[in-house]
C-alpha cells in the first residue's frame, strides 16, 4: 500500500458538548501515513509518520458516508469516544494523542500511540498458544487497565486479542474504544444506567449483551474469560463449537458458556469458570480477579 502526505484542510474537532470553547490541537502536524496493521468494525488503523518530529504513530481511520443526518450522527458517537481517550491516562490504555477530520467531512483520522508488537492476535498467529505464566503475565496487565477504565466509568464491550496491543518489552495496552461507553453506575449495575446497545464482537459477548437485556462492566469480565480462553488454546472462544455467528449467538443466548479448554491447570479453569458465569451480578470485579491464585503464575 504507498504511502501519501496528510495535510489538506483539516478541523479541529470539538469534544465537549457544552458552550466552551475546548477543541483538539489547532496546529496539528503533517504526516504521512504507511502500511495497514489492523482493521475492525470501527476502521482502518495504519502506520504514519509524524513528518515534524519523526516519530512513529498508529492512525486510525474512519469513512464517513451516507446521509449528512447519517454524518453528523457519526461525527457526534466519535467526539465521544474522542472525549473518552483523550482523558485516559494509564501504561495499560493506549495513548490518545490528536484527531483531524477534512473540511468536506468524508473521514477522521485519530492518532494514537504506536504499538510496533502489534495485537495479541497477531502474536497468537504468529507464534501459536501462551503457556499459562505468560497468559497470567498479560492477564494482570489486561485487568490492570481493565480496572482503570471501569474506574473511569468506562465499559469497553469489545476486549479481544484483536484489540489488545503488545509491546517489545511485553507491556500490553487495551486499544479500540469504538464500543465503548461511559455509564455512571457502580459495579452493582443500575438499571438506569444499563446500555441496551448491541456492542462488541460475537464470538467474545456477553449473554447479557446478546440478550439486549441491558450490561455493564460485569460484560467485559465475561470478555475477559474469552480472552483467557484465546490465550491458551490460540483459538477464538466457541471455534471447537461452531464457526456460525450465528448459532454461537444462539447458544450465548441460551445460556451456554464457551467449553473450557481441556489440560490446564486447576486455577486456570476456576479462573475462567469465574469470568464465564451467566449472571453478571456473579462475577467478580477487575480488582477481585488481581487477586486470583491463578495470576500467581506469572
Amino acid at each position: 500500500m504507498g504511502s501519501c502526505c496528510f495535510k489538506k484542510s483539516a478541523l479541529a474537532v470539538p469534544i465537549n458538548n457544552d458552550s466552551s470553547d475546548r477543541t483538539l490541537p489547532l496546529h496539528i502536524p503533517k504526516w504521512k501515513r504507511g502500511a495497514l496493521i489492523g482493521e475492525g468494525a470501527y476502521g482502518k488503523v495504519y502506520e504514519c509518520l509524524n513528518l515534524v518530529t519523526g516519530e512513529l504513530h498508529a492512525v486510525k481511520h474512519i469513512e464517513l458516508s451516507g446521509t449528512p443526518e447519517q454524518i453528523f450522527r457519526e461525527v457526534y458517537y466519535l467526539k465521544k469516544e474522542i472525549f473518552m481517550l483523550k482523558n485516559l491516562y494509564h501504561k495499560n490504555i493506549v495513548q490518545y494523542l490528536y484527531t483531524e477530520i477534512n473540511n468536506d467531512y468524508n473521514g477522521v483520522d485519530i492518532m494514537m500511540e504506536y504499538v510496533s508488537g502489534g495485537s495479541m492476535r497477531h502474536l497468537l498467529n504468529k507464534f501459536g498458544k501462551f503457556e499459562e505464566p505468560m497468559a497470567a503475565l498479560y492477564m494482570k496487565q489486561i485487568l490492570e487497565g481493565l480496572m482503570y477504565l471501569h474506574l473511569q466509568g468506562i465499559v469497553h464491550r469489545d476486549i479481544k486479542s484483536a484489540n489488545i496491543l503488545v509491546t517489545q518489552d511485553g507491556v500490553i495496552k487495551l486499544s479500540d474504544f469504538g464500543a465503548s461507553k461511559k455509564i455512571k453506575s457502580d459495579y452493582v449495575n443500575d438499571k438506569n444506567e444499563l446500555s441496551r446497545s448491541l456492542k462488541g464482537s460475537p464470538y467474545w459477548m456477553a449473554p447479557e449483551i446478546a440478550r439486549r437485556s441491558g450490561h455493564g462492566f460485569a460484560a467485559d469480565i465475561w470478555s475477559v474469560g474469552c480472552v483467557m480462553i484465546e490465550m491458551i488454546t490460540g483459538n477464538a472462544p466457541w471455534k471447537s463449537v461452531s464457526k456460525s455467528v450465528k448459532d454461537v449467538m444462539e447458544r450465548i443466548i441460551s445460556g451456554q458458556t464457551p467449553p473450557i479448554p481441556l489440560g490446564i491447570s486447576l486455577d486456570c479453569k476456576k479462573f475462567i469458570e469465574e469470568c464465564l458465569k451467566v449472571d453478571p451480578t456473579k462475577r467478580p470485579t477487575p480488582g477481585a480477579l488481581l487477586n486470583h491464585e491463578f495470576l500467581k503464575k506469572g
